[in-house]
Formats: structure tokens, sequence, C-alpha cells
């Protein structure tokens, strides 16, 4: 504990690790297909060599920082047998923006900008529950959080920009969003008229996320991946870039999610947030409590 340090190593080849992880994410995206073989594979490869000491310092948060294939990987998932990791513990991921000893420094009121696309735009589909998603943390009688919300035409680049120093704490961002391999100028959010919010132009344009909490990309359309040489540094720039520009975090997706589901997670991990009624509970405390949650339960009650 303490200023403890501690190295493990295990004999893995490249290819056997990208391998083994890749059949974690193909399992993790079909809904027919039980994940815990897979995940228990990784769990076994990443977690066991360290298991003894984890149980020995008894942390309550896992922080990583990920490189190669594993970027591509929800660490949350790793099952150990009888459990997911993160029924064990917050897991968290830092990046190179991210400075290693960061911690979720406790409550922080949040006014959230909302912005969706809910409509088809070319080959992306449309994503008629984001509305729902949204207006169920903004609006009715008694929201979750207080703040505003701007869906298709009026979600522009325009407003994106006037979102940052309006006094929002979280920046949530309902919609498709497009990583490639490759430089900055073919991964986008696509906005809702229409236009590609590349991030060359993120990090050009004078978009600064100073002040803001927390990015959510919520309902993300992504395509991550370039082959077995893929280094998984597409899905890192976004959260990089935003970070480096102001944000204190980024929430994302790793592929292609469903867009009702995705709804019914959002809200119950602003729900849990909002009804910490103590104050102490951190975005990866609100982000585990809402994992963990059985969503039948949600769709069920909305």
């Amino acid at each position: 504990k303490g200023d403890t340090l501690i190295a493990r190593s295990v004999d893995v080849s490249e290819k056997e690790l990208f391998s083994k992880a890749q059949a974690l994410r193909e399992a993790l995206q079909r809904p027919n297909q039980d994940p815990t073989p897979a995940a228990r594979v990784m769990y076994d490869l990443l977690i066991a060599p360290i298991a003894a000491d984890l149980e020995a310092l008894a942390p309550e948060t896992l922080v990583f920082s990920l490189d190669g294939v594993l970027r591509y990987l929800p660490m949350a998932a790793l099952y150990d047998g009888n459990r997911y990791l993160v029924e064990r513990y917050r897991v968290v991921g830092i990046n190179e923006a991210v400075d290693a000893t960061v911690e979720d420094k406790g409550r922080q009121v949040w006014r959230l900008a909302g912005l969706g696309l809910t409509r088809g735009i070319g080959t992306f589909s449309a994503l008629p529950a984001v509305r729902e998603e949204l207006d169920g943390v903004l609006g009715g009688a008694r929201p979750l959080l207080p703040g505003e919300v701007w869906f298709d035409q009026a979600f522009d680049a325009n407003r994106v920009k006037l979102t940052q120093g309006g006094g929002f704490q979280v920046v949530h961002i309902a919609s498709h969003f497009m990583f490639r391999p490759g430089n900055e100028s073919n991964s986008f959010l696509l906005l809702g008229d229409g236009d590609q919010l590349t991030l060359q132009r993120v990090r050009t344009a004078g978009y600064s996320f100073k002040g803001v909490d927390l990015v959510a990309l919520s309902a993300c359309d992504t395509a991550v991946g370039g082959g077995r040489d893929a280094n998984g540094r597409e899905v890192e720039g976004f959260a990089t870039l935003v970070q480096r520009q102001g944000a204190a975090s980024v929430l994302a997706t790793l592929w292609a999610v469903a867009d009702r589901s995705t709804a019914l997670l959002m809200r119950a991990f602003y729900q849990a947030r909002a009804g910490d009624a103590a104050g102490t509970k951190g975005k990866a405390d609100a982000l585990r409590s809402a994992q963990q949650q059985d969503l039948i339960k949600y769709i069920q009650k909305y």
C-alpha cells in the first residue's frame, strides 16, 4: 500500500494476445453468445497473475493504462469464473493526457448540455431512442439533472462550440461516432445537420472543453480496428484530444451499441449519481452502479 510498486510479467506473443482479445470483443458484441469463457481467458492472462497482490492491497479502484490491442477491450468485462471485474472494483482507464495520480475528487454539481441525433443521415441509421434518452435525463416534472438539449438540425458545429463556456459541466452527445485508423481527419462525430466533425477540426478550430467534468459519447456507432496491426490509437484519440483541451473525463463506447439499451444505461448512470444524497459518489461509482443494473427492470418501467 502507499508507495508499493509491484511488477509482474506474462509470456504471451503478440499474435496470441490479438487472437484472444478479438475473441472477447466478438463474444461481447453478440447478444446470443455467452462472453464469460473468452472473458475468463483474458482475466487469466491479465489479472490472475496479480490477483494475490490485489487481495493483499484491497484497492477499491483499478486504473488501467492500456496499449495496443488491449485498448479495444472493456476491462470491466473480464471474468474470474464467478464475477466480472466491475463487480469487484471501480474500473477506470487513463491515457497520456491524464496524470496517473488523478482521482475523482468527489461531487461536482452537474448541469448538462444534451446534443442528440435522432434521424437517419445517409448510411447512418436513425437513433429513435436518443430523444427518450435525453428527455429522460432533462425532461419531465423531476429531471435528473438541470440543463438544455438540442436535437438534429439544432445540433450543429456552432452549437457544440457554444456548449463550451456555457456553464455546462457535462456535454452529452448521442449520435454516431466513426473511429477509423489513420490520421485525425478520418475519425469524426456525425452532427445533427449531417456535418462531420473530425478530430482534426476539434483540435484546430477552437473547440475547448475547459471546465467540463465529463464528455459522454452515447449511442455511438463506432468502427474500430484496422486488422492485426491495429494499435487502438484511434480509440484513445478522441479522449486524449478532448482531455488535452480541458475535459476532466470522457465516457465512450468501443463498438456499435444498441440504441435502446444505451439509453437505459445512460439513464441509470445519471440516476445513480443524481440519487447520491450523501454527495460522495463520483463518475466511476455511478458508472459501476449502472453497469450492474438489471436493465430489464428499466425496460419494464420505462
